[in-house]
């Protein structure tokens, strides 16, 4: 049930209606993969996993609300509506406060708690998608995304074992959902902003979704699978650069890329597949 909780809580923050059914979808997919990994290992995910997940997941929020300066009242009001959402008890609400004030800290150090969750997951799959939803919702709370903490939302996924892509497919699922214009970054420096790496485009619907996979609405799983791979293995900047693209198009097919994958991610869960 983990998975539908958080999925819940994404859907909830984000999106609404609309939002609440994507952010179920996700967590089903993650339930299901979880049971598969469970019955493999002959294990059931414990409470003790569910705790250290709990813990790291408000710490990395209250780390990164504390990255640009201050803690606004944005963030902490996006924190107390995941706490109403999960519907945690008293003791469970100041368990949680007081892991996202130890996420504060000057001395907290973010890999370290990355690394401990991995290590209570050893035999389970971490819900990772979850994961990042929940960091997500806080790197947004006020708005915009400050680059320092995209910068580290790119790490903590790096160091979840999440390549560049999939955190841009689910940062793209993210986006269409709260921010459907292009240009993400309100940054107050011009520098800053011009030293970001910007993230891709949004898929804004899925007729956005199908038109990019160069698909009808009635296509079935099997050719939209085919079309997913046909495209990745066209555009995918790994193969490019080895032909000695320009830097310029090899970063057009980065952005294409992601596109693909964020496109065909939306599909999937609109499908259930």
């Amino acid at each position: 049930m983990l998975g539908k909780l958080f999925g819940s809580v994404f859907g909830f923050m984000v999106g609404g209606p609309v939002g609440a059914f994507l952010g179920a979808a996700a967590g089903h997919s993650f339930d299901r993969n979880a049971y598969k990994r469970s019955e493999a290992t002959g294990t059931r995910y414990s409470a003790r996993a569910n705790d250290i997940f709990i813990n790291v997941a408000f710490q990395t929020m209250g780390y990164l609300a504390k990255l640009d300066g201050r803690v606004s009242e944005q963030e902490v009001a996006v924190t107390r509506a995941i706490m109403n959402h999960l519907r945690l008890n008293a003791e469970q609400r100041q368990a949680a406060i007081a892991y996202f004030t130890q996420g504060k800290q000057p001395d907290f150090v973010v890999g370290a708690a990355i690394d401990r969750l991995q290590q209570s997951h050893e035999h389970y799959q971490i819900p990772l998608t979850q994961f990042l939803e929940l960091q997500l919702n806080i790197a947004y709370a006020d708005g915009r995304l400050h680059p320092k903490v995209y910068a580290q939302l790119l790490y903590v996924a790096r160091r979840l074992g999440i390549g560049r892509l999939q955190f841009e497919a689910l940062h793209t699922l993210f986006r269409a959902r709260i921010h459907p214009q292009d240009g993400f970054y309100d940054s107050d420096s011009n520098q800053e902003q011009a030293n970001a790496s910007q993230p891709v485009r949004a898929i804004n619907s899925l007729d956005q979704a199908y038109k990019t996979l160069g698909l009808h609405r009635n296509a079935n799983i099997d050719n939209i699978k085919l079309a997913y791979r046909r495209l990745i293995r066209q555009h995918h900047p790994d193969k490019l650069e080895a032909n000695g693209i320009s830097s310029v198009d090899l970063e057009k097919a980065n952005d294409k890329t992601m596109a693909i994958t964020a496109a065909y991610e939306l599909i999937k869960i609109s499908k259930g597949f």
